[in-house]
């Protein structure tokens, strides 16, 4: 008889990323119980290969979604606060400008603990966990709430038009916070640093000896939460959409069927390998998959999932803001203001210069006066 166990502490936890240290020691363990001896055969599965390429991956990845994602969420925010009514629609998407910012603020820290180890400390190993969990929650939320704004506005347009009054998005988004906050407590609580060894630092989540338990757990929790559901509903909401704009005969039809064919796609291809990664490291936690190169190459997997799905924060504004005609003339007018701004003080530095210039060549001439 001959029963085989798996500890991985390469698989992910929460919705923290999957950095090289966290997991940073990717190293599987298979207890073997021998019939022909008393004691433990002890296997070590090594992934060394695997956090070597996280510590190049990952840092580039995140530094690229990094400076993507703040440039155009930023260029949204600026146009949502000043350019635009608060109507339902702008309201969603200004919070989900705002869940994106804070998601990309995170990831210099994480890049960094890829590359290395984790150097900041443990408070900021809390606040960043619950930013990350908390930006990562709401992002999901609020895209579906503009599936179901436009579901009201389209499908129900007459008869539901109360529900698509700004207080109840206000009072809706609200909501959205305060879930992504309560699903945030756990990485609160058990997110802590952690000495290793070698002197360096893991920022990781420890849940005692409840850990199989609570890591099945909220890795059922992220992808029920973090995908299915929220698929589902967008599935729901563009389908009815796209059967009231085939059966209208207006001129636009072609384009706002091809946006709503565009959105839902984009959603699953980013989000769908990812969630089918972690589902699989939810078996391998469950001892369904014990086999070490299995493991490695879903550890590989989940590197590389986790990358593209983080790209949605870059790909939102052009998805629900840019694509849009007023949008694109608020953003032609923003860029506009800044570039004659720019164009304002470059002409201004050289005429301060000769003022300056002509200022000191009447000091020596009345210097010289005086001698």
């Amino acid at each position: 008889m001959v029963k085989d166990a798996t500890l991985c502490s390469g698989t992910p936890k929460s919705a923290m990323p999957h950095t090289t240290d966290n997991p940073a020691n990717v190293t599987v363990y298979d207890y073997q119980y021998s019939d022909e001896e008393d004691y433990i055969q002890f296997v070590v599965c090594t992934k060394e290969n695997v956090k070597a390429f996280g510590k190049l991956f990952f840092p580039v990845v995140y530094t690229i979604v990094f400076l993507l994602g703040l440039t155009g969420n930023f260029l949204l925010f600026v146009i949502l606060t000043r350019y635009t009514k608060k109507k339902m629609t702008e309201v969603y998407l200004l919070n989900l400008t705002v869940s994106d910012l804070l998601f990309v603020v995170t990831l210099p820290f994480w890049a960094t603990y890829a590359a290395s180890h984790w150097v900041f400390g443990n408070a900021f190993c809390k606040i960043i966990g619950v930013i990350y969990t908390i930006s990562f929650h709401s992002g999901i939320f609020f895209i579906s709430c503009m599936g179901l704004d436009k579901y009201l506005e389209i499908v129900h347009a007459w008869s539901n038009k109360n529900l698509r009054a700004p207080r109840k998005s206000f009072l809706v988004s609200s909501v959205v916070w305060v879930v992504s906050i309560v699903l945030s407590i756990p990485d609160f609580i058990f997110i802590q640093v952690q000495d290793l060894h070698n002197g360096k630092q893991i920022c990781h989540l420890d849940y005692g000896q409840h850990n199989s338990i609570w890591k099945l757990l909220l890795q059922f929790q992220q992808i029920l939460l973090g995908f299915f559901l929220p698929f589902l509903c967008m599935v729901f909401f563009y389908s009815r959409i796209a059967c009231v704009l085939t059966a209208l005969m207006s001129p636009g039809k072609k384009r706002a069927l091809r946006l709503v064919v565009i959105l839902v796609a984009v959603f699953f291809v980013l989000w769908f390998p990812y969630n089918v990664t972690l589902f699989l490291h939810l078996l391998q936690n469950l001892h369904l998959i014990n086999d070490c190169e299995i493991s490695k190459d879903l550890d590989y997997a989940l590197q590389v999932t986790e990358s593209i799905a983080f790209i949605h924060c870059c790909l939102n504004p052009l998805l629900y803001a840019f694509v849009n005609k007023q949008f694109r003339l608020h953003l032609k007018k923003l860029l506009g203001a800044i570039f004659r701004r720019q164009k304002f003080f470059a002409l201004q530095l050289p005429e301060t210069s000769h003022s300056s210039s002509r200022c000191t060549d009447q000091v020596e001439m009345t210097s010289i006066t005086k001698l």
